[in-house]
C-alpha cells in the first residue's frame, strides 16, 4: 500500500508541477509580447530621433548649398558623407570616415579643426577649399557693382534707441 500512496503523492506533485509550468509559460508569453511591443516602440522613437537630428538637418543644409539637391546630393555622396558623432553632433566626413577639417589662421598660427555643419562653412569649403564640386554648389549670389551677394554673414543685431515721447504728444 505504501507504493500506491507514494504513486498518488507523486501524481499530485506531477499535476502541481504541470499547472505551475503552464502558468509560467503563460506569463513568459505575456512578457515576450510586452517586450516585443516595447522594442517596436523604441525602434520607432529611434527612427524619429534620427529623422529629427540627422535626416532633416542634412536635407535642409544641402537644399541651401547645392543646386537641385535631390540630384546633386548623390554626387556629393561620392566625395563626402554626413554622420552623427559620439556626442550626437552632425559631422561632414570624407569617405574614409574622418571628419573634414579646415585650416584657418588664429593669432598668426594655422589651426586645423573639424568643419561645422553650418550653411556658410560647408558652402565655403565646397566652393573654395575643395573646388571639385563647383558645378553643383550654389553660387554666392554676388552680382557686381559692389554687391555683397546672398552669402554674407549676418551682422550682430543693432539695438534701436527708443525715442521718448515729447511732453506735448507731437514733434
Amino acid at each position: 500500500m505504501t507504493d500506491n500512496a507514494d504513486n498518488h503523492a507523486d501524481d499530485q506533485e506531477l499535476e502541481r508541477l504541470r499547472a505551475k509550468n503552464a502558468e509560467l509559460l503563460t506569463e513568459l508569453k505575456k512578457v515576450k509580447a510586452e517586450r516585443d511591443g516595447l522594442t517596436a516602440k523604441v525602434e520607432a522613437q529611434d527612427a524619429e530621433i534620427t529623422d529629427y537630428k540627422f535626416n532633416k538637418p542634412v536635407a535642409d543644409l544641402l537644399s541651401k548649398i547645392l543646386v537641385s539637391s535631390k540630384y546633386s546630393s548623390h554626387e556629393l555622396a561620392e566625395h563626402f558623407t554626413f554622420a552623427l558623432n559620439d556626442a550626437g553632433v552632425l559631422e561632414m566626413r570624407d569617405l574614409e570616415g574622418k571628419p573634414v577639417e579646415v585650416s584657418e589662421k588664429v593669432d598668426g598660427k594655422t589651426v586645423t579643426r573639424p568643419i561645422k555643419c553650418e550653411e556658410d562653412e560647408v558652402w565655403r569649403y565646397l566652393a573654395h577649399d575643395y573646388g571639385k564640386l563647383n558645378h553643383i554648389v550654389r553660387s554666392s549670389g554676388a552680382s557686381g557693382g559692389g554687391a555683397s551677394g546672398s552669402r554674407s554673414t549676418p551682422s550682430a543685431p543693432q539695438s534701436r534707441s527708443e525715442q521718448k515721447p515729447s511732453e506735448f504728444g507731437l514733434r
